[in-house]
């Protein structure tokens, strides 16, 4: 049995690394965790090779203790996906006051495409419900030709979208920034903590959103989802966890 687990996750760690080149050559190794699931399939594979000399080198009650904490650390990465998963399949409330739009990158034909499926799916929802403001939000990056709280408003303005229903925060840098500049914007007209706001937003980030939009003091929160290139999920998903653990310790 134990022999079929190491060569379970033998092949599992090829596949991670089939797939990690998979991920460098579609968004490039322009950021550090974009390499993280060759690193990590080559870190598996490379344990499961050297398995039985690394049990016979390492203290028993150690090498035990290694391998629980490595089940333990295994399944809170499952039951976290799955609640961020599950979250992202919720329906969101209609008829909100505000929907809160927030950016991605800016490219230099326009929105990246996981900013652009956010704005797409923001457009369905503001068709739909007339009344509901949109606020985009994002500053400009240092490789980025415009903000992309201006790109999201460029790009909704030529879907048909009317110029009176979008506000723009163009002062953030991250996602906690996006909702407490978007709340600031908001309280200049109304108590924001009355309102009924959608966060609109990847799917694998809309939980992680909604923990920090209710930090800020928001009441009436949901979220609506976009969905970027189906191959890379995976690899935001993963990469969520990371951010969810980061933004749980840290704040």
């Amino acid at each position: 049995m134990e022999n079929k687990i190491v060569s379970l996750i033998k092949y599992l760690s090829i596949l991670m690394c089939i797939y990690g080149l998979i991920v460098l050559t579609v968004i490039g190794p322009f950021h550090f965790f974009n390499f993280f699931y060759l690193l990590a399939g080559l870190f598996l594979f490379l344990a499961c090779h050297f398995y039985k000399t690394l049990k016979k080198k390492i203290e028993p009650k150690l090498f035990r203790f290694m391998i629980i904490l490595f089940f333990i650390l295994v399944s809170v990465f499952v039951i976290t996906e799955a609640r961020i998963i599950s979250f992202a399949r919720k329906n969101c409330k209609e008829d909100a006051d505000y929907l809160i739009v927030l950016g991605s990158g800016m490219n230099e034909d326009g929105p990246s495409n996981d900013y652009r499926a956010r704005l797409d799916s923001a457009y369905a929802y503001l068709i739909e419900n007339k009344d509901t403001v949109v606020i985009c939000t994002g500053a400009q990056g240092p490789y980025e030709p415009a903000s992309e709280a201006q790109g999201g408003r460029d790009y909704l303005l030529k879907k048909g979208i009317e110029e009176s229903r979008i506000l723009l925060e163009d002062q953030s840098y991250n996602t906690v920034q996006n909702i407490r500049n978007s709340k600031a914007l908001i309280e200049k007209k109304t108590d924001p903590l009355t309102q009924t706001i959608v966060i609109v937003s990847s799917d694998y980030h809309l939980f992680r959103a909604s923990l920090l939009a209710k930090r800020e003091g928001f009441k009436d929160v949901s979220c609506k989802g976009g969905h970027g290139i189906w191959i890379l999920l995976p690899q935001y998903y993963t990469r969520e966890f990371f951010a969810l653990g980061k933004e749980l310790l840290y704040r």
